[in-house]
């Protein structure tokens, strides 16, 4: 994570300038014990004094760890969240792209609801445990285990669905920031640790670091989302998480093999 190397690197820095600081008190120490001893501990306060400045300049120079901090701290008082999004799937490779819209209902910890309007009307319905996938167009309804559509989709990257999870997924990518440029949004880079081919771009706002746009890019696919009439912590229904097929609906069941 770029918030982890830069702290470290600070670290190092302030670690080594501590070092460096520390054999000049025992310099002047050695030509006359009692002359040098004074004046000696006059200098170890410099230290002390700058380490205010010192701290103040790791925030100016590392804003990462504040935009990290604040993204987390969001995702950690999120209770629920509405929102609609807008999501356009480029195929690189085929030269094809589709746009989908739809909303999203979330409630904390495992409760989320997918629904696409447009092209066709989708419904995805999961509390972590079990997850509905249902297509009207097809008569159709798939449900299957959390764990197994996880493994499915690939574990790593299926951590853009993890609201509230937003501290494991940073722990389990890299990370690089770039903060906000004349009042645009921040951009949070995650590439996985694991070596998986995979980019997850957030799209930040500057004022509470909420995320209004993701851009995933995977196996020569990119998929930009943005978020829009976005509401957090209001009151939503739980009910709606709730899904049961309709009459004659056909029903397809995948256990967690």
């Amino acid at each position: 994570m770029n918030k982890i190397l830069t702290a470290a690197l600070l670290l190092a820095l302030a670690l080594g300038a501590a070092a460096q600081q520390k054999p000049a008190p025992k310099k002047t120490a050695q030509p006359v014990k009692k002359e040098t001893a004074q004046p000696a501990k006059k200098p170890a306060a410099a230290p002390t004094a700058a380490r205010p400045a010192a701290a103040a300049d790791k925030k100016a120079t590392d804003p990462a760890a504040e935009i990290m901090e604040g993204l987390k701290a969001w995702d950690a008082k999120l209770e629920t969240l509405k929102a609609d999004f807008t999501q356009e799937v480029n195929f690189t490779e085929a030269g094809l792209k589709q746009s989908i819209q739809g909303s999203l209902r979330y409630v904390k910890p495992n409760l989320l609801r997918i629904e696409h309007t447009r092209p066709a009307s989708q419904l995805v319905v999961t509390d972590k445990t079990d997850i509905w996938i249902y297509k009207p167009a097809d008569n159709q309804a798939v449900r299957t285990s959390w764990d197994a559509w996880r493994r499915t989709q690939d574990q790593n990257f299926s951590g853009i669905l993890d609201f509230g999870n937003y501290s494991s997924l940073a722990a389990r990518n890299a990370v690089l920031v770039t903060p906000s440029a004349d009042g645009g949004p921040v951009t949070v880079v995650f590439t996985p640790r694991s070596g998986a081919g995979y980019t997850l771009t957030l799209k930040l706002s500057p004022q509470d670091y909420f995320p209004v746009g993701a851009e995933l890019s995977v196996d020569g696919t990119i998929i930009s989302t943005r978020l829009t009439a976005v509401e957090k912590n209001s009151s939503v229904d739980k009910e709606i998480f709730k899904f049961s097929p309709p009459k004659g609906v056909e029903v397809l069941e995948f256990k967690n093999q």
